[in-house]
């Protein structure tokens, strides 16, 4: 299965409330859920300051979030073997 069929399901599945939920539970603890709320909230807060469009501050968003979850899984791994 290609990667953009895969994200477009996955992306697809989200639009269920309930699913999106449990996804975010199982995937994240509740202090990586909480700090990504509160950058969302530095994010709203200077939206209407900024050029950028909203499509590209939820772009910019999601990107960081992926890079977020992949600093975390490094650092995890990094104490896991005393790095």
């Amino acid at each position: 299965m290609k990667k953009a069929q895969i994200a477009e399901e996955f992306f697809k599945s989200l639009e269920n409330p309930q699913e999106t939920m449990a996804i975010m539970l199982d995937r994240m603890d509740v202090q990586t859920l909480y700090i990504i709320n509160n950058y969302a909230e530095l994010i709203a807060k200077i939206k209407d300051r900024t050029t950028l469009a909203e499509k590209d501050i939820i772009s910019c968003s999601i990107i960081i979030g992926y890079l977020l979850k992949g600093h975390l899984d490094r650092h995890e791994l990094e104490e896991t073997f005393c790095i």
